[in-house]
């Protein structure tokens, strides 16, 4: 890294006004993209009267472009400045959130408009989350990164916490589509902040290869270090898992055990406080303990509760002890999602962290497409509890590609990479 694209190890990252002013731009974003989780299928509920099928399609829509395109947009962000595309990434996801509410208001709606849309803007959040990750070893120095991953997972938490809530309120006043106007308003306001960042960023390292090659040698990359490997493996599991386990749980608590609306949504609120608390909490206890046997035991926590929520009965004992699993799943769960993004950052080459990023994100969300097809294929043949089961035998599952691997041997992660 040049001289110039260095941050100061000394100055800390209390002292990073660019990291600060970065982060409050995300957070305001990431709060808005929460709202807009729950904005656009409403939007389709109850603007266009959609049903299940054409939500489960709109949903494909928003995430097939984390299967098709994020791989090439990898070997982009390896050959181009990472703010710029940053900035026109969420520029664009503004301009499609925003125009949501303009063609209801026209009547000009239409299912695969909103499909369009959705896909438009899959396809610049897998351009900004490949950036993110590639940006922001830019201007934090190499020794806060943990840091700056957990507080970024801390806004994350917060926004998944305070989101639906959120959107709850707002829906009231306003309407679905109007909620999204104010999303469009979140991402430019992220862009503000990516505009107020004073580090210049250095040019990207030329490549003597072509596209192809470029793509190529991030995938190599990826599949050949051991650590990287396995996280990656262990992520596709764990999405797999969790794709299950969404499903099948809201059924399960609501046919099976009797929960309500408000209920369920007070379970599903407790649950993330546990994702906020891990998320809050990674940095100092990376710190303080071996990291690998600290990513090993949040894999443990993450899954293996799961395997206890089908075996719960009596509408009260499971209200608190369903809440107190979601607690201990998601905290173990925020903690790999931090110690995964600092492993990557700490071990691949900054030219390759596109490319390696984009490789691991397309094999990851690909277990979130195979957990949607495996629920559907086993939702005809079993009910809810035991598709519960079957989502926490691949919890424990995913701990195998960890265990078997460098990574439980990682004692620290160091400026050079992960120190064995």
């Amino acid at each position: 890294m040049p001289p110039e694209a260095r941050p100061s190890p000394r100055r800390g990252l209390r002292r990073n006004r660019d990291f600060h002013v970065f982060w409050a731009g995300e957070t305001v974003s990431l709060f808005g993209a929460e709202v807009s989780l729950l904005a656009l299928p409403i939007t389709a509920l109850v603007v266009l009267g959609a049903d299940a099928a054409d939500l489960g399609l709109l949903r494909f829509a928003e995430y097939l472009p984390f299967l098709v395109l994020a791989l090439p947009l990898g070997v982009l962000v390896d050959r181009s400045r990472r703010r710029p595309l940053l900035i026109t990434a969420n520029a664009a996801r503004a301009l499609l959130i925003g125009a949501v509410p303009v063609l209801a208001a026209f009547g000009c709606l239409t299912l695969s408009r909103l499909a369009i849309l959705a896909t438009g803007l899959g396809t610049f959040t897998v351009l900004f989350d490949l950036c993110l990750v590639a940006y922001l070893p830019r201007f934090v120095a190499p020794e806060d990164l943990l840091s700056a991953n957990g507080r970024v997972s801390v806004s994350q938490a917060a926004a998944e916490i305070a989101g639906p809530g959120l959107f709850g309120l707002l829906v009231q006043r306003l309407s679905a589509p109007l909620c999204l106007a104010l999303n469009a308003g979140s991402y430019l306001v992220s862009v503000l902040s990516l505009l107020l960042i004073k580090r210049p960023e250095p040019g990207p390292v030329p490549g003597a290869g072509t596209p192809w090659r470029d793509f190529r040698d991030g995938l190599r990359f990826l599949v050949r270090s051991p650590p990287l490997r396995a996280v990656t493996m262990a992520g596709a599991l764990c999405n797999l898992a969790y794709t299950v386990f969404q499903t099948a749980f809201l059924v399960y608590v609501n046919r099976v055990l009797g929960f309500g609306a408000g209920a369920i949504g007070m379970v599903l609120a407790t649950g993330a406080a546990g994702g906020l608390a891990g998320a809050a909490g990674a940095a100092w206890l990376a710190r303080r303990l071996p990291v690998g046997v600290m990513y090993l035991a949040a894999m443990v926590a993450g899954g293996v509760p799961a395997l206890l929520i089908p075996a719960v009965s009596g509408r009260q004992v499971s209200l608190l002890l369903i809440s107190v699993l979601l607690v201990v799943i998601n905290g173990g769960l925020a903690v790999c999602n931090v110690l995964t993004a600092t492993l990557r950052q700490t071990v691949t080459p900054n030219g390759l962290l596109g490319r390696v990023v984009a490789g691991y994100r397309a094999l990851v969300f690909g277990g979130i497409a195979l957990g949607g097809l495996v629920t559907s294929w086993l939702g005809g043949l079993a009910d809810a509890r035991a598709l519960l089961w079957v989502a926490g035998l691949l919890f424990v599952s995913a701990v195998a590609p960890i265990l078997f691997s460098p990574v439980p041997r990682i004692r620290r992660f160091a400026q050079e990479g992960a120190s064995l």
